[in-house]
C-alpha cells in the first residue's frame, strides 16, 4: 500500500496494508465458496487516501471501501444486511491499530459483465480499483468506456450526495468528540475536491487523481466563463488547498488552532461558507441539462418532474423489494402520489438540496419531507428533525444501496 499521503505518517503504509488483510480474511472465512472476489475501492485503492496521527494512534479519515463480489443476484440481496454488520465488526476489530471505518458493498458477478454501466464509480473501479482477492482480471470484464462517456446526471448526482452529507454533518457537531470532529472538518477538504470532479466530469474531462484536479480545474474555467463567473472568485484557490491537504494532511489543515468560537462553531461556519460554492455548480448543472438558468429552487422542482417514466418504474419497484428495513415508517399511499411525480431518487435529492439551503436558518421545518419522500407518520416538527429524517431516508434508499 503506497502513496504519498500514506508515506506523512510512521508505520500508516503497514497499518492500512494489515487493515485491508483482515478484511479480506474475514470475508473469506465467513463467505467460503460463495465469495468471487474482493476489490478495494476509492482513495486507497488509488494511493491517495488519508491518514492522520491523533493521540498516539493513526486514523483514517474517510473509510476504506471494498466491492465483494458474489455469485448472483439474489446472493447479493440477501447478504446485504450481513455484510453491513460485518463491516461494524471489521472497523471495531481494527481499532486497536487504526481507526477506520470499513464499507463492504456487494455485487454479483454479472453485475461487472452486463450491468457495470458508464459512470464516475464504474470508471474509478475499472481503472483504479485493486483486486485483493479473487481473479487477477476481474475488473477487465467491466467493458471498457471512455471517461466522456459518463453521464452528466452522475456528476450531478454526486453533488447531490455531498450536499446531504453536510446535511449530516451539521447536526453530528455537538455530539462529537474532538477526534471525529477531524472527520466532520476532513469532509470540506473532500467536498471541494468532488464540485471540482464534478464539474468536470459533467463537462466530459473526469480526472481521478486528487493532485491533477486543480489544474484540470482551472483550464475548464477557462474555457467555460459563464461556470467562472457563478462560482465564488476563491474557490479555484480552495481546491488546489485541499488537494495539498488531502494527500499530506497537517492538523492545522484540517481545524486551525484555536479557532474563534471554538472548533465546532468554525466547522460549522465552514459548512455555510461551502453552500456558495456547492450550489453554484448545482445550479450550473442543472440549467446545462434542462436548457435554461433559473433560480435553484425552481430548477430542482423542473429537474424532479423531467425524471422518465421508465426510470420512476423501475426505481420505486427497487424500492419496493429493497432488502433492508427502512429507518422510518413508510406511507404507501404516499408513495403512489409521488411515483406519479418522480423517482424516489430525484425526490430525495430534491428533499436534500432544499434542506440545504436552509441551513443557519430560522429552525423550522420547510415541509421538503412531507412534499418530497414517501414516509408515514406525523410531519417533522423542526429543521432538525427534517434533515434527521432525510439523511436517514437517502442512506437507506441511495447511499447504502
Amino acid at each position: 500500500m503506497s502513496g504519498a499521503a500514506l508515506d506523512r505518517e510512521a508505520g500508516a503504509g503497514a497499518a492500512v496494508a494489515a487493515a485491508v488483510e483482515h478484511c479480506v480474511q474475514l470475508l473469506r472465512e465467513r463467505l467460503g465458496r460463495q465469495l468471487i472476489g474482493v476489490v478495494l475501492t476509492g482513495s486507497f485503492a488509488r494511493g491517495e487516501g488519508t491518514v492522520v496521527a491523533v493521540g498516539g494512534h493513526l486514523r483514517v479519515l474517510g473509510d476504506i471501501e471494498f466491492l465483494v463480489i458474489l455469485p448472483g443476484r439474489r446472493d447479493a440481496r440477501a447478504l446485504r444486511p450481513a455484510l453491513a454488520r460485518w463491516s461494524r465488526q471489521a472497523s471495531r476489530t481494527l481499532r486497536e491499530r487504526l481507526r477506520v471505518e470499513v464499507e463492504f458493498g456487494p455485487a454479483e458477478e454479472s453485475y461487472l459483465r452486463r450491468r457495470a454501466r458508464p459512470s464516475i464509480f464504474v470508471h474509478e473501479l475499472r481503472t483504479h480499483g485493486r483486486v485483493v482477492c479473487g481473479p487477477p482480471d476481474l475488473l477487465a470484464r467491466i467493458p471498457p468506456f471512455d471517461a466522456a462517456q459518463i453521464p452528466r446526471e452522475d456528476a450531478v448526482h454526486l453533488v447531490f450526495n455531498r450536499a446531504i452529507e453536510q446535511l449530516e454533518a451539521w447536526d453530528r457537531l455537538d455530539d462529537l468528540d474532538d477526534e471525529a470532529l477531524l472527520d466532520v472538518a476532513y469532509q470540506r477538504l473532500k467536498l471541494r475536491l468532488d464540485l471540482a470532479g464534478s464539474v468536470l466530469a459533467f463537462a466530459g474531462r473526469h480526472v481521478s487523481s486528487y493532485a491533477q484536479r486543480p489544474r484540470a480545474l482551472a483550464a475548464l474555467l477557462a474555457d467555460t466563463p459563464a461556470l467562472a463567473a457563478r462560482l465564488p472568485p476563491t474557490f479555484g484557490a480552495a481546491v488546489e488547498h485541499a488537494a495539498r491537504a488531502k494527500l499530506a494532511p497537517a492538523r492545522d489543515d484540517l481545524i486551525p488552532p484555536d479557532p474563534p468560537g471554538g472548533p465546532r462553531a468554525w466547522v460549522r461556519a465552514e459548512i455555510l461558507r461551502a453552500l456558495p460554492a456547492l450550489t453554484a455548480v448545482l445550479r450550473w448543472e442543472l440549467g446545462c441539462l434542462l436548457g435554461g438558468d433559473a433560480p435553484l429552487p425552481e430548477l430542482l422542482d423542473r429537474w424532479v418532474r423531467a425524471q422518465p417514466w421508465r426510470r420512476r418504474a423501475r426505481q420505486w419497484a427497487k424500492l419496493a423489494l429493497h432488502p433492508m428495513p427502512a429507518p422510518l415508517p413508510l406511507s404507501a399511499r404516499r408513495a403512489v402520489r409521488l411515483a406519479a411525480r418522480s423517482t424516489p431518487r430525484a425526490l430525495t435529492y430534491a428533499a436534500g438540496a432544499t434542506a440545504c439551503l436552509a441551513l443557519g436558518g430560522d429552525g423550522l421545518a420547510r415541509g421538503a419531507t412531507a412534499r418530497l419522500l414517501p414516509l408515514g407518520g406525523p410531519a417533522p416538527a423542526s429543521a432538525a428533525e427534517e434533515r434527521a429524517a432525510i439523511t436517514a431516508f437517502w442512506r437507506w434508499c441511495l447511499r447504502n444501496d
